[in-house]
């Protein structure tokens, strides 16, 4: 697999160095691009794509997005970019490019945890006597119980989000409100904090939350919130996770973890395979 040309060292992404790079680069590449949000998405993405395909790391969801919007007036073939839909279906916020493509969760993290994935790093860092005397007690198994503790947070988020409240954002701060001896989440403390920061009140915050109860989890919650909370949990309640096996550690297994006949299952494989229908002189997954 070719590498992609480097930038200056002073340099820093943006759409437009994005997209010029993505010319130049087509001087000696006729294959396809594919532009990915940094570099976790390129570790994941590599091994499952096809030999000819180049992965670039556009450093951020707004560059690729805006480097496509380029390339897309200038006639370019051949670029395909893999976004997070973090939360803009809630946002009303519409497609930038036929070339764009949005995960079906709120982001690949997300897409990781609700797959079979979650199970195989279970077995690695969890202990099976302790995840199973959890789930006796709880009466449901891990991954709903790492969803449900996600929830908690990211309802919070996107309430913020949508009044567009940074200051309120700032507050989710996960290790603060998840109890390790218990895994159990702070959630009256992380409202009051939220709120005492916010322009609005508690109950308001309440009111607002519980206006999102019923929209799919999968995109409310938060990847990186569902890794820190899984870490804690992993630390006693499920498991014996050393202090030096963080988050990184994580999501680095849930990546390698991720089976093929999982990722077939996914929209985002599906919207994939959708544009080399419509681009069939390029190819981006390993057949």
């Amino acid at each position: 697999m070719k590498t992609a040309m480097p930038l200056g060292p002073f340099d820093h992404k943006t759409p437009a160095v994005l997209a010029n790079e993505l010319v130049m680069q087509r001087q000696v590449h006729p294959g396809a691009f594919l532009l990915l949000e940094g570099r976790d998405d390129v570790r994941f993405w590599r091994p499952r794509c096809y030999g000819h395909c180049e992965l670039l790391d556009g450093e951020g969801k707004q560059n690729v997005a805006g480097a496509l919007q380029r390339l897309d007036e200038q006639g370019f073939q051949g670029a395909l970019g893999l976004v997070d839909s973090d939360y803009d279906t809630f946002m009303s916020s519409k497609p930038l490019s036929a070339n764009l493509v949005a995960t079906d969760a709120h982001d690949l993290e997300c897409v990781l945890c609700r797959s079979k994935a979650l199970d195989a790093v279970l077995a690695e860092h969890g202990d099976a006597s302790k995840i199973r005397r959890f789930e006796d007690r709880a009466g449901t198994d891990v991954r709903q119980a790492l969803l449900d503790r996600a929830l908690v947070f990211g309802r919070v988020r996107l309430a913020a989000t949508l009044w567009r409240d940074a200051e309120a954002i700032r507050q989710v701060h996960v290790p603060r409100f998840v109890d390790e001896t218990h895994w159990r989440v702070a959630a009256d403390d992380l409202l009051t904090i939220v709120a005492n920061a916010s322009a609005r009140d508690r109950e308001t915050w309440q009111d607002r939350t519980d206006e999102l109860l019923h929209e799919d989890p999968w995109f409310v919650v938060r990847g990186h919130d569902m890794l820190e909370i899984l870490r804690i949990g992993l630390r006693r309640v499920l498991g014996d996770l050393p202090v030096k096996d963080g988050v990184r550690a994580i999501a680095s297994g849930l990546r390698l973890a991720m089976a093929r006949e999982c990722l077939e299952a996914t929209g985002l494989w599906d919207g994939i395979r959708a544009w080399e229908g419509r681009n069939p002189s390029f190819s981006v997954l390993s057949h």
